[in-house]
């Protein structure tokens, strides 16, 4: 199976030059699935949803998304109390928490935002059981994909407030078994088990970039192509050409699944590129 892993597109405050390319990319990986993994947009209006959607159907894939911070109403109090998700229900999906199952692998959605908290994201018990269970059913069959859009972990110099709850999520799907977790949030690019945590290894965490945002934060535009097969899982990160023209290959890791969790088997780094064409 191949997924792309998309997150933080903020339409209305993305880079127009980059739909195309990022458009074309995507087709020509040829993905069974794409995720996205929220903040479609970046206020929450009703334009920048027609945009996000036409883009997302433009890629003529299967798709499916999780709603991020910037998805919900900030300006709009009354709104983001009362129907915090009315946009995203229109022009999204009505399913927060979706859920995609095939013979390599079971993919869940995973709501991680607050509508009581401007940027901070939060999960609960119900959620990290939910998460826990599948998990446990899997373990050693199917590889469980977690899609969220708050990261469950923070390096030292991250200025942003680690979600609440992630740590006891970790904790407790540590003792499930193997499983990977796509988020987004902070604009740059992660892949590695959580190999500082107890049992950690058990959690790859592949944490992409903006795919379309002019706020880099000093890192590119980027997006993930994940290839299952079986117990090995090879993520390749795909970033934009410095001259707009295309993405292009930028390094790949391979990591190896066992009821010990994933080992990191391979790296290949490569130096960015024109694209070819």
């Amino acid at each position: 199976m191949r997924i792309v892993q998309i997150s933080d597109l903020h339409f209305g405050r993305d880079r127009p030059e980059l739909l195309e390319p990022l458009t074309h990319s995507i087709q020509d990986a040829n993905p069974d699935l794409v995720a996205m993994a929220g903040d479609f947009v970046q206020r929450a209006r009703n334009w920048q949803f027609r945009a996000a959607r036409a883009f997302m159907d433009g890629l003529d894939v299967s798709w499916m998304g999780v709603p991020g911070n910037h998805d919900i109403p900030l300006f709009n109090v009354f709104a983001r109390w009362t129907l915090p998700y009315a946009p995203y229900h229109r022009w999204i999906d009505t399913d927060l928490e979706p859920k995609l199952e095939t013979s390599e692998s079971v993919v869940l959605g995973l709501d991680t935002t607050d509508p009581y908290s401007w940027q901070r994201g939060r999960i609960s018990h119900l959620q990290i059981d939910r998460i826990g269970d599948a998990i446990a059913r899997e373990s050693g069959k199917r590889t469980v994909i977690i899609v969220a859009h708050h990261p469950f972990h923070h390096a030292p110099d991250v200025e942003k407030d680690l979600m609440i709850g992630a740590p006891a999520a970790l904790d407790d799907w540590s003792g499930r078994g193997p499983h990977v977790i796509l988020s987004g949030h902070l604009h740059n690019w992660l892949v590695e088990p959580f190999v500082t945590r107890k049992g950690a290894q058990q959690t790859l965490q592949v944490h992409s970039g903006t795919g379309l945002s002019n706020r880099l934060r000093g890192n590119l535009n980027d997006y993930a192509i994940l290839d299952i097969a079986e117990d090995i899982f090879h993520v390749t990160r795909m970033v934009a050409a410095e001259d707009g023209e295309g993405f292009i290959e930028d390094g790949q890791d391979t990591f190896q699944r066992s009821v010990e969790g994933w080992k990191a088997i391979h790296r290949a780094e490569r130096a960015p590129r024109e694209p070819s064409g």
